[in-house]
């Protein structure tokens, strides 16, 4: 049995909220930003709809202020040291990334265990140890080997060439392994960490996936830069021929409008091709860890994701053309779309009025992990 998630909030719903948390943030010098937030994922949690039933959000606003002033501080310190201090800001980005995955995990377990449905508490509980191994150890790790490979490359290089070459060609291979092992490490942390209650969720990645995956967005980025190649010689040649003039000479008039439309093109064209291949690569890893999130004890619930590349882009370049033609006043509409498309593409299988799940009292009394990390835009999960 397929259950479909809807979002029922509407972009003018959501832009009095907007507006007025907007406006007392800036009167209240920030301090209003907190209650701001609750009211905000209060709105989009109760118009997110399950099987009837709507999710809710419990995060205190006290508790948002108290984490946000400790990330205050942490930017303000951050700032004031790289301008005055240098070195101390070295030492400040070394203890910043020994706690990072500190702040990864308190994140990830405050944002779950705020988050009910049906009066049931989702929770978190994937161990600090297994953050720091998938967000610190694995990674210096294996930068570490490619910093080997890469130096023995290039000493090989400069007596043997062609071994170099290979040597390089090889050290990329493995560089690209190690990146998409890494990716699915830390997507297996996360499914294996939430919970619903007395329920756990699991589920296997495989490395292969996500190999086939970024080699598919790598050989897809290629092909299209070679089609924006072609119309690029094709309409640059064409302008250039155009400017020549009676006696064959190029125009010494600066750039013409015709150059200046194909300079702009070609830098539209490459965010556009970033795009794609970001959406490309998202939507399919997305739809791939959906369809392997399965829930323990009988009867047996399982996630589903349809997540489309067109669809994926299409609402990044249009929320962002809204967003610039408006001039940022239609970010309530960027943000209820944005929800709207997430729920319409997520799909739970089961069925749910034979759910049977006990709740577990979680301790939610501290939001620093959780603001910290927005601030340093750490938010990191499966999507």
């Amino acid at each position: 049995m397929e259950n479909q998630v809807r979002f029922y909030g509407r972009g003018r719903e959501f832009f009095g909220i907007w507006i007025v948390n907007l406006l007392l943030s800036i009167v209240t010098l920030g301090v209003y930003s907190a209650w701001a937030k609750v009211r905000t994922k209060k709105y989009f949690y109760g118009n997110t709809d399950l099987a009837g039933d709507r999710f809710d959000y419990h995060a205190k606003p006290m508790q948002i202020l108290k984490g946000r002033i400790v990330a205050m501080l942490g930017v303000i310190a951050w700032l004031v040291s790289n301008s005055f201090f240098p070195v101390f800001s070295l030492v400040l980005f070394l203890a910043f990334m020994l706690v990072m995955p500190w702040l990864v995990h308190g994140n990830t377990r405050f944002d779950a265990r705020v988050t009910s449905y049906r009066n049931v508490h989702f929770d978190f509980v994937g161990t600090l140890k297994g953050a720091y191994g998938v967000f610190l150890g694995w990674p210096l790790l294996c930068y570490l080997l490619i910093g080997l490979c890469f130096f023995f490359t290039t000493s090989v290089g400069m007596s043997y060439p062609i071994g170099g070459v290979v040597l390089g060609l090889l050290t990329f291979v493995l560089g690209f392994v190690l990146y998409a092992w890494i990716s699915a490490q830390v997507a297996s942390y996360f499914i294996n960490g939430y919970r619903y209650g007395d329920r756990a969720f699991s589920g296997e990645v495989e490395l292969k996936v996500y190999i086939k995956t970024y080699l598919l967005g790598g050989l897809l980025g290629i092909g299209i830069c070679v089609v924006w190649l072609i119309l690029g010689v094709v309409f640059g040649g064409a302008s250039l021929l155009a400017e020549l003039d009676a006696v064959g000479q190029i125009s010494d008039q600066g750039p013409s409008i015709g150059m200046i439309v194909i300079m702009m093109a070609t830098y539209a064209g490459m965010v556009l091709t970033m795009l794609v291949v970001m959406g490309f690569v998202q939507a399919r890893l997305r739809n791939y860890l959906f369809g392997k999130i399965k829930s323990d004890g009988e009867p047996e619930y399982g996630l589903g994701s349809r997540m489309t590349t067109w669809g994926l882009v299409s609402l990044m370049v249009t929320n962002f053309l809204l967003t610039v033609v408006t001039l940022g006043f239609a970010r309530p509409w960027v943000k209820v779309r944005t929800a709207r498309y997430i729920a319409d593409v997520t799909v739970v299988n089961g069925d749910l009025d034979k759910l049977v799940v006990e709740g577990n009292d979680a301790d939610t009394d501290s939001a620093v992990a959780d603001e910290v990390a927005n601030a340093f835009d750490l938010n990191i999960g499966i999507g």
